[in-house]
């Protein structure tokens, strides 16, 4: 069974729901993995997890400007193959993931965060 994906922008003020790109908690997952270990960034840390959230992140302003770089100086497509293959994902969902993902991390500003739930 596949996990919902949410992602929210949010400040002291908001919370803004944002699109999870038609991708499962599954692919985010695998993302999420191939940002901790192959590029050393841990979104997990300081995220709010409550008892219904299996698995989530937190991106302020400056990881998430560093994630968005180190993406960008990758080719997504192969990038999502290789993520893809070793979590057993279709290259399209990872790839759909990826885009989906740093097109939240461009919305980010110094008084907003990125915030993902795997619910």
């Amino acid at each position: 069974m596949s996990q919902i994906a949410s992602f929210y922008l949010i400040n002291t003020n908001m919370r803004q729901e944002l699109s999870d790109g038609d991708c499962s908690g599954d692919v985010y997952m695998a993302i999420w993995d191939y940002c901790e270990s192959e590029l050393d960034i841990d979104v997990r840390f300081p995220a709010p997890q409550t008892e219904e959230t299996l698995d989530c992140a937190l991106l302020e302003r400056e990881q998430a400007y560093v994630l968005l770089e180190a993406l960008r100086k990758r080719n997504l497509s192969k990038l999502a193959a290789e993520i893809g293959l070793d979590w057993d994902l279709t290259v399209e969902a990872v790839q759909s993931g990826l885009e989906t993902l740093c097109s939240h991390l461009e919305l980010v500003q110094e008084d907003t965060a990125l915030l993902y739930e795997m619910t």
